[in-house]
């Protein structure tokens, strides 16, 4: 099933010469940057981002300092269930909407929240907008499932070079 647009996401906006995007397409841009700057906002400034950082970085010693961990893990999964939905809202400006319309970007999320080093929203940002200029690029010149090989390529030889990610969660454990 497809969903029809509103009238103002329609269209396009020619920025120089050839290079012309789409109000839809303009639209998840700014979605996306609106959703990691609430995130962001959240984590470093809120008492709940400072409890959600504690737990990511140590269960046990946050536990011990008083914060209720099952209680963030909870506020946490609703927080990323919220941001998934607002995902799919977008999504579904992209194409048809059935039980598989994720199935596209599911694995290309994967990679990107690897590479960019797993628990850092920095990295992750970072190597999305990567990624997707990366695959933007060789698609221009080849076609979708070559440009799809190649990010790939490049990801697992990234991943030889520096398997933990563009970032790394800083600790003080000796393990």
């Amino acid at each position: 099933m497809q969903t029809r647009a509103p009238d103002l996401l329609t269209g396009h906006v020619r920025i120089a010469g050839d290079l012309v995007l789409a109000n839809n397409r303009l639209f998840i841009l700014a979605l996306a940057l609106a959703a990691v700057a609430a995130v962001t906002l959240v984590l470093r400034l809120t008492p709940l981002g400072r409890r959600i950082r504690a737990v990511v970085q140590n269960r046990d010693l946050a536990a011990v300092s008083g914060i209720p961990t099952g209680r963030v893990d909870r506020l946490t999964f609703f927080i990323g269930s919220g941001l998934a939905g607002v995902a799919g809202v977008a999504l579904t400006l992209l194409g048809p909407i059935g039980p598989t319309m994720g199935t596209n970007v599911i694995i290309d999320a994967f990679l990107v929240v690897v590479v960019g080093g797993i628990a850092q929203l920095k990295g992750t940002v970072i190597v999305a907008f990567g990624l997707g200029v990366l695959q933007s690029t060789v698609e221009y010149s080849t076609t979708v499932s070559v440009a799809k090989v190649g990010v790939f390529v490049a990801i697992v030889a990234f991943l030889q070079w520096r398997p933990q990610g563009l970032f790394t969660l800083r600790t003080r454990s000796l393990a």
